[in-house]
């Protein structure tokens, strides 16, 4: 066997016959054997392969060349399966047959157009769709904690293992942001005797990179608190909370009605991250699992529905604040500025009224009042810190 390096492709020859040749790089899609996968001939050039039953009755491959562009828009949900094979295979397209993925594939050009072929696949198949693997269930054995698993396929890493610095401090950042708040929201649905005595969550994720293949990136973190006396992990009430988000995602009317029922600062966590995806031009698939798991817990948005919820979301007001009511002595007030401060039984909270809003007038420092406010919060530009913002909206003697 001797090989020949082309402008265009690889060449083999076999008893005298010319033959181009592939060799397998990342699983897409398995079941009982390899259903999708990509491949690379020598020279670099990508490729799809899609198993087909063949005319002869037996298992095949169908393989279409594909731009690594437009491998990262199907794996990032904005065209589904049968549009990128269609399109890939309109100037020329190969059948394959391989008992294993080990050595490299010997493609047959077909002279049929593809479009004629059956060998189409039916509309409608996207791989965002797929669930992560249970790779994150092994690490999470491994490591016996509870492990998170993040791939999102932005524009840079088209062809090679990269992302952008800003794209992966703003991946972490948003994610720690909303597993924060789903605890704290998590956290408030319990009975006070149930709540742990002090959140893990102050550093809720330590973050452990690993590249994926070609054309994504993957990053796993780790629950920064151990496991309990069972195995399980409180990190776990907040990512559960998270797939509640993420459960409509492709239905932007369930979507929002269910960040609705968690209007608030999850809510608009909920938001900023899907802001974040549009932005950076990238879907995100999720899987986690704590030790004792016996299957991991995934989730997926693609890029198109990113951009669609984020749109519908930012329409519905005050999505993102919440309403706080406290009780406690009126020991600080500043009329001019707006500014104030309740003595609770938790310590000292301040807080400031709209410009438009209520008047500190008529409020007696000493007295004990019962104050209903609505929670917003700012990032601090830089720092990407939240600050945290009490608005006065109504008040009365407690």
């Amino acid at each position: 066997m001797v090989a020949f390096r082309g402008l265009r492709h690889i060449v083999t020859m076999y008893g005298g016959i010319e033959v181009k040749t592939v060799s397998y790089t990342t699983m897409l899609d398995y079941c009982d054997g390899p259903l999708l996968f990509e491949a690379r001939d020598v020279i670099g050039g990508h490729y799809l392969a899609m198993a087909v039953e063949t005319m002869k009755g037996e298992d095949g491959f169908v393989v279409v060349g594909v731009p690594p562009e437009r491998l990262r828009q199907f794996r990032a949900g904005l065209v589904d399966l049968r549009m990128l094979v269609e399109k890939a295979g309109e100037e020329e397209w190969y059948l394959a047959e391989a008992n294993d993925l080990s050595g490299p594939l010997i493609l047959k050009l077909q002279q049929e157009p593809l479009a004629q072929s059956g060998f189409l696949p039916d509309e409608g198949f996207m791989l965002h769709d797929m669930l992560s693997d249970a790779l994150v269930l092994k690490e999470a054995q491994a490591r016996n904690n509870l492990m998170l698993e993040l791939i999102v396929e932005p524009p840079e890493a088209a062809a090679n293992h990269r992302i952008r610095v800003e794209t992966f401090v703003g991946l972490l950042d948003q994610v720690q942001k909303i597993v924060k708040h789903a605890y704290s929201a998590a956290l408030r649905d319990l009975p006070p005797s149930h709540r742990p005595p002090a959140s893990p969550i102050g550093a809720a994720l330590l973050n452990v990179v690993v590249p994926a293949a070609a054309g994504s990136f993957r990053v796993v973190l780790e629950a920064a608190g151990g496991p309990d006396l069972l195995g399980g992990s409180e990190l776990a009430r907040a990512l559960r909370r998270v797939d509640v988000l993420f459960d409509h995602t492709a239905d932007p009317d369930s979507a929002v009605a269910t960040a609705k029922q968690n209007r608030g600062h999850l809510a608009g966590a909920y938001l900023n991250l899907l802001k974040f995806l549009t932005h950076r031009q990238t879907g995100m698939r999720y899987s986690w699992a704590d030790p004792t798991f016996s299957q991991p817990r995934s989730r997926a948005i693609s890029e198109a529905d990113a951009r669609q919820l984020s749109d519908v979301l930012a329409q519905v007001s005050n999505l993102g604040t919440e309403e706080v009511t406290l009780r406690g002595e009126f020991v600080k007030v500043n009329r001019n500025t707006g500014a104030w401060g309740l003595l609770t039984e938790s310590g000292l909270v301040s807080g400031k009224l709209r410009d438009d809003g209520l008047s500190l007038n008529g409020l007696i420092v000493g007295d004990r009042y019962e104050f209903s406010c609505v929670e917003e919060l700012e990032t601090v530009e830089g720092t990407g810190k939240e600050s945290r913002n009490l608005y006065l909206q109504e008040f009365k003697l407690a």
